[in-house]
């Protein structure tokens, strides 16, 4: 029972920072029109669905432990259920559906297997707390995760090259921001060696706060 409380006040958290965006950039127009896929020679990223409820469950809880450490979410929980897990999907759905955050399934092409996920959202009113970042022009936040498989594989390269184009081509957003946990070496690592900005530190949430323009031609 108390585990199944923590999960809850962890997505209850998980949602709010999906969906406040005070101090920041509109978010969403009603008048705009969300990307569906997109897809590389190694990776496809492809809007989530309810029937991938269960490949999602296990790509993470394959990496559990690792996961928990990388990601600085205080996710995913070694007890996490099925159930909780069909009950996080359905929650990123309706979000997507209100257009209040989008969620993306990450599948390597290669072994025919979800590896990870992609999130855009709001950024969070909660996020200039402890930090001197101006979020006045950035319209979206963006995190993914990743197996500890596909980034031995270095895919998290290659995500966020795919990531970075298609939010360049198809979504309306000029300027995003990457916030990673200081413990998340391979965002880190990416992020800092790309075209991304580092513009701010959280040393009470131990985050790294990166700026990414999307330079359209």
């Amino acid at each position: 029972m108390v585990v199944r409380r923590l999960c809850i006040i962890f997505w209850t958290v998980f949602a709010l920072a999906l969906s406040e965006n005070l101090g920041a950039a509109e978010f969403w127009q009603d008048d705009w029109s969300m990307g569906q896929r997109i897809e590389s020679s190694r990776l496809e990223i492809t809007a989530l669905k309810a029937d991938d409820a269960s490949a999602i469950y296990r790509a993470y809880m394959d990496s559990q432990a690792w996961l928990y450490h990388q990601l600085g979410w205080s996710w995913p929980s070694s007890k996490t259920s099925e159930e909780q897990n069909s009950s996080m999907v359905q929650h990123l759905l309706k979000q997507m559906l209100q257009k209040n955050g989008f969620s993306f399934v990450v599948t390597d092409k290669k072994r025919n297997k979800v590896v990870g996920m992609v999130y855009f959202a709001p950024v969070s009113a909660e996020r200039g707390n402890g930090a001197a970042l101006d979020t006045s022009n950035i319209q979206a936040e963006v995190t993914w995760w990743l197996g500890k498989k596909a980034v031995a594989d270095n895919l998290h390269n290659d995500l966020f090259a795919l990531t970075t184009d298609w939010l360049r081509a198809s979504w309306p957003w000029g300027q995003v921001l990457f916030p990673v946990s200081e413990s998340n070496q391979s965002a880190l690592a990416v992020l800092d060696n790309s075209a991304a900005r580092k513009v701010a530190m959280n040393r009470d949430t131990h985050e790294v706060f990166y700026s990414y323009t999307l330079a359209r031609k």
